[in-house]
């Protein structure tokens, strides 16, 4: 009973979803980042990714391969069963190490929404867009590196040249942080949304990773998230 405990704790405290089900599709058992995977992922296609790449054999098989699920990357899975009964999976979650030491260069306080501002007159002022903000007034400034923060608005607004309406929403996300030095930040987020969908650039993504921002696109919105560093 004592092992059983402890693995059992052991699973539900690693930060790489893990997720049992049975040969029906079955839930029968998950951790507590399964559980956060399954807002982005239906376990029903989390089963059909451990079916595609189950070992042909009895036993486990760890292949890597890139999976991005909206916020939520992974560099490989683990598929295993012992009988023909159950069928596990386990996702490797893809850590940003850079930004959990802090390692953000030339960082300066600044007023988020100025450079919100910049970057719409640079990118969107000669355009007939209607734009809509809301924006929570409260967020001070914050350290980014302006620089990198503009480009990255830069390569967002570009996607939005050629629509019609634009609302643009900033606040700050409630029971979210994330830990840099062992200190807790909340996060901000910008979210963008036209009339039609818009898909994520490569550019956008590329620019994003250098300016330690976390891009990703649902159900048509585009979402860009950082730390509030006072």
């Amino acid at each position: 009973m004592y092992k059983e405990n402890f693995y059992k704790k052991l699973v539900n405290e690693s930060i790489n979803p893990f997720v049992l089900f049975n040969n029906d599709a079955k839930l029968i058992d998950y951790n507590n980042e399964a559980e956060i995977l399954f807002n982005y992922l239906a376990p029903s296609k989390l089963f059909e990714l451990a079916l595609a790449h189950s070992p042909h054999n009895f036993g486990f098989e760890r292949k890597y391969i890139n999976l991005k699920y909206t916020k939520l990357s992974f560099y490989a899975i683990l598929v295993g069963y012992i009988d023909d009964e159950y069928i596990a999976i386990e996702l490797y979650k893809q850590v940003n190490t850079e930004k959990e030491i802090a390692k953000i260069h030339n960082i300066k306080l600044v007023n988020i929404f100025s450079l919100i501002e910049i970057s719409k007159s640079t990118n969107l002022n000669n355009k007939e867009i209607k734009i809509e903000e809301i924006y929570d007034v409260s967020i001070p400034e914050v350290k980014v590196n302006i620089n990198n923060f503009l480009l990255t608005l830069n390569e967002c607004f570009v996607l939005f040249q050629n629509s019609k309406t634009i609302k643009i929403k900033v606040n700050i996300k409630v029971g979210e942080y994330e830990i840099i030095d062992i200190k807790k930040h909340n996060v901000i987020e910008i979210e963008c949304k036209s009339e039609s969908k818009i898909e994520l650039s490569k550019k956008l993504e590329e620019q994003a990773l250098k300016s330690h921002i976390n891009v990703y696109e649902i159900e048509g919105v585009l979402k860009m998230e950082f730390p509030m560093i006072l």
